[in-house]
């Protein structure tokens, strides 16, 4: 039995987060939540780009790896970037290392951080070398309920989750969602695809204002011919 249920919140963590879960037909993943989050709406991976340099030289072989403190942050907690990835660059669009997966981080300096990697750097990396953080996918959790275009839906929570909080979020299987166009949902003929808005409800791809690349939620699953439905395949993360 799990310490924390699928429709529990927690203050204190009590699993690793972005562990996944398996029930029957349904697979959930364990979040953070950087604000208060809906249920039933798609919730986004808050986290942005951490783009910055190497501050010491390391050679392959390595797993740890000291890069400065992203322009654009201000600190580092401890493990701010445990199982998340990073990408080491050569010059633009030419990842000479990509997607290492790290294994935490010490606090910052107020200058640099140390990443500790789950695999030995693949080269020689030198000084002022870029590189790309990336969180957990699953630890700076936020809402789209607001409209955020620009964020990918991550998770759905299955209850209303309170800021800071700790939650299981729905990646695949049968769910429900709100519906961004007041149901109507596979009406059409064939009408079968759903995806998501960009306030985490879902619709068909015409539904979707601004672009014919929406997100891929899932497929409807019942006999849609009354047009009426919610009820679908979820498609996230098997």
């Amino acid at each position: 039995m799990l310490r924390q249920g699928i429709r529990e919140t927690s203050t204190i963590q009590k699993y690793p987060i972005g562990m996944r879960f398996a029930e029957g037909d349904r697979v959930f993943r364990y979040c953070l939540a950087d604000s208060a989050l809906p249920e039933k709406r798609g919730a986004g991976g808050g986290d942005t780009l951490h783009e910055t340099t190497t501050a010491v030289v390391a050679s392959a072989g390595d797993q740890d790896l000291t890069v400065v403190i992203a322009a654009a942050d201000v600190a580092y907690v401890k493990d701010q970037f445990k199982n998340g990835y990073i990408n080491i660059w050569a010059a633009m669009a030419d990842p000479t290392q990509p997607c290492l997966k790290i294994k935490g981080n010490d606090a910052d300096d107020g200058t640099n951080v140390v990443l500790h990697l789950e695999e030995p750097l693949l080269r020689d990396v030198p000084l002022g070398m870029g590189v790309d953080i990336h969180e957990n996918p699953y630890r700076s959790v936020l809402t789209k309920a607001g409209g955020t275009p620009f964020v990918s839906v991550i998770a759905i929570p299955l209850v209303p989750v309170t800021i800071n909080n700790f939650f299981w979020g729905q990646v695949w299987g049968p769910t429900v969602s709100i519906a961004h166009a007041d149901g109507g949902i596979g009406a059409a003929v064939n009408e079968r695809a759903v995806y998501f808005a960009p306030d985490g409800s879902i619709g068909t791809q015409t539904d979707v204002p601004g672009t014919v690349l929406a997100q891929y939620a899932g497929f409807m699953l019942a006999d849609t011919t009354l047009g009426d439905d919610i009820f679908y395949m979820l498609q996230l993360s098997p």
